[in-house]
C-alpha cells in the first residue's frame, strides 16, 4: 500500500539504500527545540511474512545502509532479526519488500534462552560490540549483548528505578525504549511515571559515569512508545494513545530540570520541551497498525540553496497475529 500526503517533499533523486558520503552527512545544527522541523508520511509495506517467527515487532533500529536490526516482544524463544529495507527519494518509496536476512536469540546468563515470562523486549539499538536491549513488563532491564545475542552486561538502573510495591518501574508504565547517543551514551525512556510519581511523568535517564534524568511529560491518555537519539541533547519520541492514534515528537533536555537521583517527583519539575512534528490525526487512511519502534534511514543528498535537510525516519508497527507494517517518513530538519 502506499499513500501519499499533500504536501510531502521529495528531496533529491538517489536510493538512499546506497552508499553515499553525501546521504550520510549530518545537519549543519540543530533547531532550537525542534522549531521548523516537520514530518510527512510517505509510504508503508510489510516486513516478513506474518508467520510467528517474526511476529510482533516491537523495536528497530539502523544498522548500515539499508540494513536494520528488529527485535521481537514475545520470548518463544526472545529473538531479533536482521533485515534489509531498501527506500528511494525518486518517489518517496520503498524498493521491493524487505527481507528478513538473519538473526539470533537473546540469551540469559550461561547462554541459556529465555524462558517466557522472563523479559519483554521493547526495544533494541546498535551499541558498540552488539546490541543494546530494553525489557519492559513484569522483568525490567536495559542489557548489552553480543552480535549472537551473548549477555555482557546488564545496565544498573537508579535506587529510584528498581521495582518495589510502592515505587520504581511500574508494569506497562515502564521502560520503553533506547536510545543511542552520538558518542555511543545510552539513553532510556519509560512509558510513564515510576510508581511513586504522577503517570504522565515519564523519565529519560542517560547513563555515564554520572547519570543523567530528566523528566518528560507525555500527553493525556498517551504513553511513550519509543525514543530515538537526534544528538546528545535531542530525541525523537513516539507517543500512542487510544486505538491506533500516535504522535511523534521533537524534544530536548535543553532547558529541563535534573531530576537525577531524585526520589519522588514533586511536580513542579520544568519538563522536556516537545514539539510535534507528525500525527495519525492528519493519516485517516493510514493503516498505521501498534506503532511501536523508530528508527532513521539515510539523509536525503543536500541541496545547497534549501533551507532544510531532510532524512528518512522508519516506524514499526508490532501487530499481533498479522504482517508487521513498516512506515516510512521525511523529516525535514531546519539548516
Amino acid at each position: 500500500m502506499k499513500l501519499r500526503v499533500w504536501g510531502a517533499s521529495i528531496a533529491g533523486a538517489c536510493v538512499l539504500g546506497l552508499a553515499s558520503p553525501i546521504a550520510v552527512q549530518p545537519a549543519s545544527a540543530t533547531p532550537p527545540s525542534g522549531a521548523g522541523v516537520s514530518a510527512f508520511f510517505t509510504d508503508s509495506t510489510t516486513i516478513g511474512d506474518g508467520l510467528p517467527t517474526v511476529n510482533r515487532i516491537s523495536g528497530i533500529d539502523r544498522t548500515g545502509n539499508g540494513s536494520y536490526v528488529l527485535i521481537a516482544e514475545d520470548v518463544l524463544p526472545a529473538r531479533f532479526f536482521t533485515a534489509s529495507i531498501g527506500y528511494t527519494s525518486v518517489n518517496a518509496s520503498f524498493v521491493g519488500q524487505p527481507r528478513i536476512n538473519g538473526g539470533g536469540t537473546v540469551l540469559g546468563p550461561w547462554f541459556l534462552p529465555l524462558l517466557p515470562g522472563q523479559a519483554q523486549f521493547e526495544g533494541i539499538r546498535q551499541s558498540a560490540g552488539g546490541y543494546t536491549v530494553v525489557s519492559g513488563g513484569n522483568n525490567q532491564f536495559v542489557r548489552q549483548i553480543g552480535p549472537i545475542g551473548q549477555v555482557i552486561r546488564d545496565l544498573p538502573l537508579p535506587p529510584a528505578w528498581r521495582p518495589s510495591p510502592k515505587s520504581g518501574l511500574a508494569g506497562q508504565r515502564g521502560l520503553t525504549g533506547a536510545a543511542i547517543g552520538r558518542q555511543g551514551q545510552v539513553s532510556v525512556l519509560t512509558a510513564g511515571g515510576l510508581r511513586q510519581d504522577a503517570a504522565r511523568s515519564a523519565r529519560l535517564l542517560t547513563f555515564g559515569k554520572s547519570n543523567r534524568e530528566f523528566v518528560y511529560r507525555t500527553d493525556a491518555n498517551k504513553v511513550a512508545a519509543d525514543v530515538l537519539a537526534v544528538n546528545s541533547t535531542d530525541f525523537l519520541v513516539l507517543e500512542r494513545g487510544p486505538g491506533n492514534l500516535a504522535n511523534i515528537f521533537w524534544t530536548t533536555t535543553r532547558g529541563a530540570t535534573s531530576v537525577t537521583n531524585k526520589k519522588k517527583l514533586s511536580g513542579r519539575e520544568k519538563a522536556m520541551t516537545k514539539r510535534r512534528i507528525f500525527s495519525t490525526v492528519a493519516t485517516p487512511r493510514l493503516r498505521t497498525g501498534n506503532m511501536s519502534g523508530l528508527a532513521w534511514g539515510n539523509w536525503h543528498p543536500d541541496n545547497p540553496f534549501a533551507k532544510t535537510r531532510t532524512r528518512t525516519l522508519l516506524v514499526v508497527s508490532d501487530n499481533v497475529g498479522s504482517p508487521n507494517r513498516v512506515h516510512s517518513f521525511e523529516v525535514q530538519i531546519p539548516k
